[in-house]
């Protein structure tokens, strides 16, 4: 029987199962820029970033809407980039590639990136790539 002051003993093998098991999803986006695409795309995105542009609201209204960008990684200006993307709980894949190909993901409305997204497999790799944010 326990009594009101004993203490719960997790060690850190159960503390990484219940992070496997956590709600969020990660997915790995192979981003490629459409023909034409790629210096419009680069213009937009140093406009949104720079101060007063709006990148600060745009994560803000994504990470509430159930997407967080964890990294971007750009391999050269004409692409390819690649991305880690989290998202809640009840988000389908199908949602997920919706959101990244729309006017609130990595295309500004501009049609600029073919994003082809596919979800990682956190217990394969025994956990997440960054800790969650959902």
């Amino acid at each position: 029987m326990l009594s009101a002051t004993a203490k719960a003993e997790f060690s850190t093998q159960d503390v990484l199962k219940v992070n496997l098991f956590m709600a969020s999803t990660f997915f790995h986006v192979h981003h490629e820029f459409r023909a034409g695409k790629a210096q419009q795309w680069w213009e937009t995105a140093q406009a949104a970033m720079a101060p007063g542009g709006g990148w600060d609201e745009a994560v803000a209204k994504n990470l509430e809407a159930g997407f967080f960008n964890h990294s971007f990684c750009p391999i050269g200006p004409e692409g390819p980039a690649f991305c880690i993307w989290e998202v809640r709980d009840g988000i389908t894949a199908e949602e997920f590639q919706e959101f990244i190909d729309g006017p609130n993901g990595v295309n500004f409305g501009l049609g600029a990136w073919m994003n082809i997204c596919r979800e990682i497999n956190v217990e394969m790799a025994g956990s997440p790539p960054y800790s969650r944010k959902f």
